[in-house]
């Protein structure tokens, strides 16, 4: 089962080859997809994502023409993923992308797929993010009725 990783970036120009040249590393050779979005940039993000993408068959990127949020580029990545099973990260690397494909490998290995959620760890992040990320961790967990930790 392949997977499709969605990243939305949102006026990532300055970080952008190093998300892309990552990506790449890790994603090359093996199944699935990672799916930039263009989360209506203001900045050169969608002029240097065609150049950056262009010999890695396995990122591609996509526009949302006006941010709306976070949540509304993941959502716009989420539709034009090509595969089921889904999941998203940071443009800024506070989470390898190589993580996506750990989590696909757990997914791949439970005994019970549907009923698998896979959350990652973000690292280096400051304390007032640290805070909402706990209340957000005790939302989850008392909707899936099991302990989630960031």
């Amino acid at each position: 089962m392949q997977f499709s990783l969605v990243i939305p970036c949102y006026n990532e120009a300055n970080g952008l080859q190093k998300l892309v040249q990552r990506c790449a590393e890790v994603s090359y050779g093996r199944a699935g997809e990672i799916i930039l979005v263009d989360n209506g940039s203001s900045d050169a993000t969608s002029e240097m994502l065609p150049d950056l993408i262009a010999n890695h068959a396995q990122i591609r990127a996509i526009r949302v023409e006006r941010n709306l949020g976070y949540g509304h580029g993941i959502m716009a990545g989420l539709q034009a993923a090509r595969f089921d099973l889904l999941s998203w990260t940071h443009a800024d690397l506070q989470t390898d992308p190589e993580d996506a494909y750990k989590a696909h490998q757990v997914f791949l290995k439970a005994h019970n797929p549907i009923y698998t959620f896979v959350k990652g760890k973000r690292i280096a992040r400051p304390m007032k993010d640290r805070v909402f990320t706990f209340g957000m961790s005790l939302m989850e967990s008392s909707m899936f009725g099991y302990f989630l930790s960031d």
